[in-house]
């Protein structure tokens, strides 16, 4: 019950980590403003905390962070239906095929930045500004990648998009930890998601990467033909992290983490 009467926006939460970090929030006793574009899967992840009989609930609210206007609309939502916000996760994010920068499209471009980091960008600026208005202890956990911190062969959108992520949480973590508001970040690789999907579904996968490529990201799906696979994580290993992060007990010292949720990948 460490979020009980806390009030949460997750992003991206109709599956992968998103969906997970929904559900152990409500858990934990929070009321979940869950966004996504999927609204059917967001009612399921509702349903299901129902069924569950957690303390905390799910508010679902459809929402494509690609959209400046939906976003402002989701925090309106939150504070009409809640009446106030205390903590933002920013998970919602996409691939982009593991396309070299010369091979990579205006269009391919355009849906990965806006989705991975205009979105953290608009997200972070409306809840630093109603955290302030707040004047209460308030924090952001921003899910980065490894990505963040090693180059790709490969997908330099996303590694461009995800080290702005961390840049930004490094800002604001050094410059409103006095004002009572935190910022931290996870750094997921190899994670049993459906992070793959969209660009899949677009058709702006290279094929070697089509043929390779498992139900994780980033790294796992660049590892040579016939060298062992590094084991996968599960969504709820990055939601445990995330959720001590925006524990404003245990974590109340602590901002600009960089939290790695790897099994030590990127230490090898």
């Amino acid at each position: 019950m460490r979020f009980e009467g806390k009030v949460a926006i997750i992003t991206g939460a109709s599956s992968g980590i998103g969906r997970a970090a929904a559900r152990l929030f409500a858990k934990e006793g929070a009321t979940v403003i869950a966004a996504a574009r999927r609204l059917k899967r967001l009612e399921d992840v509702q349903h299901k905390v129902e069924e569950l009989g957690y303390p905390g609930r799910i508010i679902p609210c459809k929402t494509d962070v690609r959209n400046p206007e939906q976003i402002e609309r989701m925090f309106d939502f939150t504070l009409e239906q809640c009446g106030h916000l205390d903590i933002l996760v920013n998970n919602a994010g996409v691939l982009d095929g593991q396309l070299p920068i010369h091979l990579t499209s205006q269009e391919v471009y355009d849906m990965v930045y806006e989705t991975n980091q205009r979105a953290v960008y608009l997200t972070c600026q409306r809840a630093i500004k109603i955290f302030l208005e707040q004047g209460t202890p308030a924090n952001i956990v921003n899910v980065a990648s490894a990505a963040s911190l090693r180059g790709l062969k490969g997908g330099a959108i996303y590694v461009m998009t995800k080290h702005a992520v961390l840049g930004l949480t490094r800002n604001i973590s050094a410059s409103f930890f006095e004002r009572g508001i935190r910022c931290n970040c996870i750094e997921p690789a190899n994670i049993r998601t459906e992070i793959n999907k969209v660009p899949r579904e677009m058709g702006i996968c290279v094929e070697e990467w089509q043929l390779r490529a498992g139900n994780a990201a980033p790294m796992h799906t660049i590892t040579k033909p016939g060298e062992k696979k590094p084991t996968l994580g599960k969504p709820k290993d990055c939601a445990h992290a995330i959720a001590f992060l925006a524990d404003d007990n245990d974590a109340a010292y602590i901002s600009g983490a960089e939290v790695k949720v790897d099994a030590g990948f990127l230490n090898m």
